[in-house]
Order: C-alpha cells, then structure tokens, then sequence
C-alpha cells in the first residue's frame, strides 16, 4: 500500500505540473522549428572504388609464360588507400583547389586558420570501408554540385599519389637494375678484353676445336716425320741413293720445324687453353646473362613509363538531389522529447522536496 500511494504520489505530481509541461514542450517545438528552418541543407555525395593490385603495373619475368595476375587489391592495399585518402596532401589539395578558406568562412590570416579549415574539412569529408570491401569516399557541402566535385577530384587525387607511391618503388627498383647492367656490362668488357689478350699470347682462338685440330695435326706430322726419318736411315746405310737421300734429308728437316712448331703450339695450347675455356664460359654466360638482364631493364622502363590506375572506379560521385542533413522532423521530435523528458523530472522533483527548508540544506548547522 506504502509503495502504492507513493506512485500515486508521482502521478499527481506530474500531473498538477501538466500546464507547464505542455507550455514547455510546445515553446521547445516553435524554437525547434525555426532554428532548423534556419539551418542550411547539406548535400553529401560519394564515389566508390576498389584498391587495385600494384602486380598490375609490374611486368611479367623475361622467358615466362603468360600467369595468372591479380587485378584487385589486398587489404594492405585498400590500407594504402585509406592511408592516402586521410593524407594531409589530399587536405592539403582541396583546400587549395576549391579554396575552403573562403568557402568556410575562415579567415586565412588567423594564428588557427589551417586547424579551422582542417577541421571543417573533416567534418565533411568522409571514407568508409563498406560490406563488400570496397572504400566509400564521401563529400558534404552545402552546393551538391561541389559536393560531387570535391568527391571526384579527391579521388584522383588518391590514384596520383597511390601511383606515386608504386612509381616510387619502380624506379627505384629501375635504377638498381641499371646499375647492375652496367657492372656486368663492364665485367663482360673486361673479360673479353683478358681473353683477347690470352688468345693473343698463346695462339688460341678455339679452344675446343682448335685442340682436337692440333692433336690431329701432331700425330700426323709426328708418323711422317718418323717414317720420312727411317727412310733417311735406310738411305745413309746404303751409298746408292744420294740423290733421293739428299731429298729425304729435306723432307726429314721439314718436318722436324713443323713437329717443332706443333709442339711449341701445343706447350702453349696446354698452358693457356683452361684458362681460355674458363674464360669463354664466362663470358658466355654474362651475354646470356646480361641479355636477360637488358631485357628486363626494357621492361622495367617500359612500366615506369606507362601510366596505370592504382584503383578501380564502381562509382563516380554524381550530384545529390536530396539533402543528407538536417532532419528537421528529427530535430523537432528529439527536442520536445528532451524537452517533456526533463519537465517530468522537475515536476517530480517538485513533488517531492516542495516541503524541504532549503535554506537549512544550505546552512553550516546540521539539520535535525
């Protein structure tokens, strides 16, 4: 019964409150409806756009066949781009190219102008990451068709530099490639230079062929030499062959400065021709080599040089028709509830300390 009364109580408290309440809410309703009467009507637009994948603007490796590339971004990519698009050189772009100083009203020589229009920025500039992974880009400005712009340019503004970025990292990329072609080309200069010199001093243009040639050569100089020497012998026993003696002796001597001179070539074919094989390979392998690596660096080039998109576009800001805020009808509800909500409390209250001594509350004695 106690807790019955005490509700009865309350009601009637609120209820003796009544007139004042109803005053009180629908004064709160006229306020409302002419302060947002006064408000201005935003617009919002928003651009949509995919990260795309950076394998795009990287060539294929010399002598592989055609793979399988991804076009659309990771979520370190679509990082990247949130990164980018909260960048203070996108801020730093549209305050300078739509001149939000004076379309904010800010001063420009003021001590905080660059914090106020940043600031303002930011309340109308907006990226979200929606449910099917893809970045919303949105702009709010009282002109819808500003609004579109400002969405639009931002957003290319965000392909530039994300191309920066991976153009950045291509020429770097571009100039150790460049450097590393020059230092083969210059040790594959410098190896052709030693192995002229080589082939130079030992004779030896052809290792390989040029040895089984000098082998064969040899051996068949060395069985003339030594069946044209025997005839000589046979010839100096007996005293009846002068004349063809004398025309073996030649024979016999010619063959002995060829078989002189084979052997000096092969004494130098033994000393030089490892080293002239080594030498080879080595330089055949740096043309092969180096011929992949300029290929590479063509390609390379080629990519740097190429423009491409570092996102894909789903969307392009169009102009807004219908207003994004205020909601007005929101404001006017939200105010008149606020309103009745903290009018029940003071009727309440009223109700309840209407018999305090508030001036013995508010004393330095201790009530009774």
């Amino acid at each position: 019964m106690i807790q019955n009364e005490n509700l009865l109580d309350l009601i009637n408290g609120i209820y003796r409150w009544r007139k004042p309440i109803i005053i009180s809410c629908i004064l709160a309703a006229i306020i409302s409806v002419i302060v947002s009467l006064v408000l201005p009507n935003y617009y919002r637009s928003t651009t949509v756009f995919y990260a795309a994948s950076p394998d795009l603007a990287n060539p294929l490796p010399v002598g592989t066949v055609e793979t399988k590339r991804k076009v659309y971004g990771t979520d370190t990519d679509l990082d990247r781009l949130f990164s980018i698009a909260n960048s203070s050189e996108v801020e730093e772009f549209l305050i300078n190219e739509f001149d939000l100083f004076d379309r904010y009203e800010i001063d420009q020589n003021s001590d905080q102008a660059q914090y106020a229009v940043r600031l303002s920025l930011a309340k109308m500039f907006n990226t979200k990451k929606n449910k099917f992974d893809a970045l919303e880009l949105s702009v709010e400005d009282k002109e819808p068709e500003m609004a579109a712009q400002m969405a639009n340019a931002a957003r290319e503004k965000i392909n530039e530099i994300g191309q920066k970025v991976i153009k950045e990292s291509q020429f770097n990329l571009l100039k150790n490639y460049k450097s590393a072609v020059d230092t083969k080309e210059e040790v594959r200069k410098q190896t052709i230079d030693s192995l002229g010199k080589l082939r130079k001093r030992f004779q030896i243009f052809n290792a390989r062929s040029q040895g089984e040639n000098l082998g064969e050569q040899l051996a068949t100089v060395e069985g003339k030499y030594f069946n044209a020497k025997a005839k000589l012998d046979a010839f100096k026993k007996s005293s009846v062959y002068r004349d063809s003696m004398i025309a073996v002796q030649a024979k016999v001597d010619g063959l002995k400065k060829q078989l002189d001179k084979l052997r000096q070539l092969g004494d130098n074919y033994s000393e030089g021709a490892g080293t002239i094989e080594r030498l080879e390979l080595e330089a055949r392998e740096f043309g092969t080599q180096l011929a992949l690596d300029k290929e590479r660096y063509k390609q390379l080039k080629s990519a740097y040089e190429t423009p491409f998109n570092a996102l894909h576009l789903v969307q392009k800001a169009e102009i807004p028709v219908i207003k994004s805020r205020p909601i007005r009808s929101m404001i006017v509800i939200g105010t008149v509830g606020i309103t009745f909500f903290l009018g029940i409390i003071w009727a309440i209250l009223m109700s309840q300390y209407r018999d305090v001594n508030w001036r013995s509350v508010f004393s330095d004695e201790p009530r009774n």
